[in-house]
């Protein structure tokens, strides 16, 4: 609840120490303050007693819930006054020496984490959560030390409030409690068989920054100096869709596993029927609410790259309004190539020509008109010569002759003896 601001500060010291009435007397008054600039993050001012109550509940075992001091509304809700369960003196952190002013941060960080430590044995980050809003802006001068002979105990105040104030500074507490930064190495696996998923893309938010990180060969992803007890979210986007969104918060010891969905690239290739490469062929695909144009290079191949196991592919050309060579795939994880089989019509072989030839019969007679056997015939065409010889009947043949062909042709022999 904010009242109307005030020049020096945001909370004013009412009251050091009084004595509580009678109900509450078994309490040990630690201060009390008038609420200026402030109001109660998880409510009306009036229920901050029961969001004590319920923290009282929750975490019972070795009194963890008494590092916050209790708040009892006075006065119409304008003022609250701070109690504590521990008996003994009370002294404000800044009454202290340097030396115990550091021995009351290291108490401070110690009573915290044991509080931190038992909201992680719930099921989800959200006790963890509530713990940083409680924190939100008290400071130094809202932190005391119950002292008795035997022991120490730090005591917080104005606890589970915001500022109203723009630009006014928090969370001087979380610096104190969570000064330890450490690495959070996340090993990332494929959600189907658990293998490591290398090179794979996670998206990250850590303390309101968002970023996205690879996987290296191994699968693991590193994330350094990360806040102790803080708060990391990751995730992995596939086609701009959100999916297997994890939730962790940082431990000095941690370990952090990552689930992906496992993804494969998908090697189109267009060929036809008879198995001879088609270049330059343009097909759209579809996918998961996608579309996408590609053309098949000199080997006839196109890549459709980082594709979810069990994808359905849709892969077709477009004709006019119609589409054609319609094909669908599902992405397999072994799967290198997928054939594309386009029918296309089938080529007509024309058998070449064939040149008509004839046989060259040649005679050979004497001067006398008389038949000569076993002459010789040398001739000479198309750059060759052959040698042919006469049979009994006087005559030699040259074969396979294309009509127009020039032919040179020369013959010796002797005249036949007459018996």
């Amino acid at each position: 609840m904010a009242t109307s601001p005030k020049p020096n500060g945001i909370l004013k010291y009412i009251v050091r120490e009084f004595k509580l009435d009678k109900k509450n007397d078994s309490m040990n008054q630690i201060i009390s303050k008038e609420l200026i600039n402030v109001r109660y993050v998880l409510g009306s001012t009036e229920t901050a007693k029961g969001f004590y109550n319920q923290i009282k509940g929750t975490f019972p075992q070795n009194h963890e819930y008494r590092i916050f001091a209790e708040p009892i509304v006075l006065t119409e809700g304008h003022k609250i006054s701070w109690a504590t369960e521990y008996d003994g003196s009370i002294i404000n952190y800044k009454q202290l020496s340097p030396e115990d002013q550091s021995r009351a941060r290291d108490m401070l960080s110690m009573q915290m984490k044991k509080l931190f430590d038992a909201a992680k044995g719930f099921s989800d980050n959200t006790l963890v959560d509530f713990l940083y809003k409680c924190i939100e802006i008290p400071g130094m001068d809202d932190i005391f030390i119950v002292k008795t002979p035997e022991q120490e105990k730090v005591v917080i105040t104005q606890w589970g409030f915001t500022l109203d104030t723009p630009g006014a500074e928090k969370g001087l507490l979380e610096k104190i409690i969570n000064a330890k930064k450490v690495d959070m190495i996340f090993n990332v696996i494929y959600a189907d068989d658990e293998t490591s998923a290398p090179d794979t893309d996670v998206h990250f938010e850590n303390e309101g920054k968002k970023f996205i990180l690879k996987s290296d060969k191994g699968g693991y992803i590193t994330l350094s100096k990360v806040k102790v007890d803080s708060y990391v979210k990751a995730w992995e986007v596939i086609d701009d869709q959100i999916i297997n969104m994890h939730s962790f918060t940082c431990y000095e010891f941690g370990k952090y596993l990552i689930k992906v969905t496992r993804k494969a690239d998908m090697r189109f290739k267009v060929i036809t029927s008879a198995q001879k490469i088609l270049p330059n062929e343009t097909f759209t695909f579809t996918y998961n609410g996608k579309t996408e144009t590609l053309t098949s290079g000199a080997d006839g191949t196109m890549l459709l790259p980082a594709i979810a196991i069990n994808t359905e592919v849709k892969a077709y050309q477009i004709s006019g309004s119609d589409e054609i060579n319609l094909h669908r795939f599902i992405c397999a994880k072994d799967t290198s190539e997928y054939l594309i089989v386009i029918k296309v019509p089938e080529e007509v072989v024309v058998a070449p020509e064939v040149p008509k030839v004839y046989d060259m019969k040649f005679k050979v007679v004497d001067n006398t008109g008389e038949l000569v056997t076993n002459a010789k015939i040398v001739v000479t065409f198309n750059k060759q010569t052959k040698t042919l010889f006469t049979d009994e009947q006087g005559f030699a043949v040259l074969p396979n002759v294309e009509p127009g062909t020039q032919v040179k042709v020369k013959a010796t022999g002797k005249k036949n003896k007459k018996k």
